[in-house]
């Protein structure tokens, strides 16, 4: 494979998206039916969960590195999941608008890079679709978040979640249909070198 091959961040590897889907369903649920409704506690938690997202982009950023992929996206996208969930334990104690602003960017700017990555990213329509819906939905609810600064922290914890919850599973479900394809691909070049070791013993006879 040549080196100046472009790969699209969606072909990374399926165990990138997985845990990613699975820190986000945890977090999600957990901030859903906490009874600890204080905000400190909820910035405490979303901080938290989006330092692993950023680790685990890290992690994608040294993987696709190695493989001579192109590995700029993913960088942009851990640096920036870095920074917000930094910014929200730093200011943990800081208003609670300030949370509710930044939360509601985060949630919108992830949501329209979903949009854009499902239309541009993919053939396989099952995927296309998950992509660009969650994305749809991501969008209303960060803007639902944004045009109420005043917002509860009840609503906020359930709108917020309810965002975690479906990007969660749809890199979940990406994660698993990314894997079964690797598994479908590496069946394919197997059964195309037996076939052509078969050509090859003919060949010399």
């Amino acid at each position: 494979m040549s080196p100046t091959t472009k790969h699209k961040y969606t072909e990374s590897h399926w165990m990138v998206f997985a845990l990613q889907g699975v820190a986000m369903m945890l977090s999600g649920l957990y901030i859903m039916f906490t009874s600890r409704e204080d905000v400190v506690h909820m910035t405490l938690v979303i901080g938290i969960t989006l330092l692993v997202l950023a680790c685990t982009e890290i992690l994608n950023v040294i993987h696709r590195k190695r493989r001579q992929r192109n590995w700029g996206i993913a960088l942009g996208i851990a640096i920036f999941e870095l920074a917000i969930g930094s910014a929200m334990l730093i200011g943990l104690n800081t208003a609670y608008e300030f949370h509710i602003a930044l939360l509601a960017g985060y949630t919108i700017i992830r949501s329209v890079s979903s949009i854009v990555a499902g239309f541009t990213a993919f053939t396989n329509m099952t995927d296309r679709f998950i992509w660009v819906v969650s994305g749809m939905v991501g969008c209303v609810l960060g803007f639902a978040i944004l045009a109420d600064p005043g917002l509860s922290e009840v609503m906020f914890a359930r709108l917020f979640s309810t965002y975690m919850l479906i990007f969660g599973l749809t890199d979940i479900i990406f994660a698993i249909h990314s894997r079964d394809e690797l598994g479908q691909e590496k069946e394919e070049r197997a059964e195309r070198r037996r076939l052509l070791a078969k050509k090859t013993k003919k060949g010399k006879r």
